[in-house]
């Protein structure tokens, strides 16, 4: 199975430049995925749709505010990636000779970062995992029910971002070892990341109902032609299970996939106070293995424990170990 990079296709009157913009940041360190296409597309089509010529010199202060107005209940962070993507893109523009209409930063509209995270009770996480288990067989995605458990199984077991998870090779896993290991993340930090007995074993079960063989090099969570699996359709398959599972959040909704690695820095926090460990000490190892730039977006999961279970400030000691969750028995 051979992998491929994503190609982006364009096809309105900005197409050529589109493509050309994400060269240009690419060659600037910036990662350019599947939601910068999908919002790149989106503005294309806008404009092809609003009659500008093909290749325009020019984009006017009316165009641009039409494009990122307020379109009936979008939410704010939407209309906000609006904003900024048609920002960023006459920057560009601009830079090389045309005259498009820069859309002020000052302008741009607040996203509220008042979300608080959802916290998967273990009998959650027990429903959740069942569910996935019994995934059918789909003749149209022949490797889809074998994915998609070991991709929650990892997620929940090691606390990976959804793309670092997405973006792994088989280069990045050493299943003799049990380690993994991750170089393009988030904050440009290198990781090297244990798992649990059972989560190994679920993985070289994994790797053989694959068919991966000893030399492939490929994505460990390919798409049907072998590229990076899309983040996109994960999140809509992930509500789907979770809607079956009846996981859903006061206001109806399903938790996000991020939540995921939210709970399980919750979860193993809470086993290093049942064995006796020293939650301040373990911080910075459990801080590390997340691969957070300091203690600050660690110790916001500390709290997010003390509000759910108050009793585990008596319960500190002064030395840590062990302190990572063998959170779920991945063989059953």
């Amino acid at each position: 199975m051979k992998s491929r990079e994503i190609t982006y296709i364009f096809t309105g009157p900005l197409a050529e430049y589109c493509t050309k913009y994400i060269v240009y940041k690419r060659s600037l360190g910036f990662k350019m995925g599947s939601s910068v296409y999908y919002l790149l597309r989106g503005m294309d089509t806008f404009f092809f749709q609003h009659g500008l010529p093909l290749n325009s010199h020019i984009l006017t202060k009316e165009m641009v505010e039409k494009y990122v107005a307020r379109r009936g209940v979008e939410s704010v962070k939407t209309q906000h990636m609006r904003m900024s993507i048609i920002r960023q893109f006459s920057l560009f523009m601009n830079r090389i000779g045309f005259s498009y209409y820069v859309y002020p930063e000052t302008d741009l509209v607040q996203i509220k970062n008042d979300f608080t995270p959802y916290i998967f009770t273990h009998n959650e996480i027990n429903r959740l995992t069942k569910i996935l288990d019994k995934i059918p067989i789909s003749p149209r995605y022949p490797t889809y029910h074998i994915i998609y458990p070991m991709l929650f199984r990892m997620l929940y077991g090691c606390g990976l971002r959804i793309n670092e998870a997405l973006g792994l090779r088989m280069k990045n896993l050493d299943i003799e070892q049990g380690i993994i290991r991750l170089d393009a993340t988030k904050n440009n930090i290198q990781r090297l990341m244990p798992m649990s007995k059972s989560l190994l074993k679920y993985c070289k079960k994994y790797v053989k109902r694959m068919g991966f063989s000893s030399t492939y090099d490929g994505y460990y969570y390919p798409s049907k032609n072998g590229s990076q699996y899309n983040s996109t359709p994960v999140y809509c398959q992930f509500r789907k299970f979770m809607t079956f599972a009846g996981i859903f959040r006061e206001n109806g909704t399903t938790p996000r996939v991020h939540d995921i690695r939210h709970t399980f820095a919750v979860h193993a926090l809470e086993k290093m106070v049942d064995e006796g460990n020293d939650i301040y000490c373990s911080l910075p190892i459990l801080s590390t293995y997340l691969g957070h730039r300091g203690l600050e977006s660690t110790e916001k999961y500390l709290r997010l424990t003390i509000e759910a279970h108050a009793s585990i400030i008596d319960t500190m000691t002064e030395y840590y170990n062990n302190a990572y969750p063998e959170v779920v028995d991945y063989e059953n």
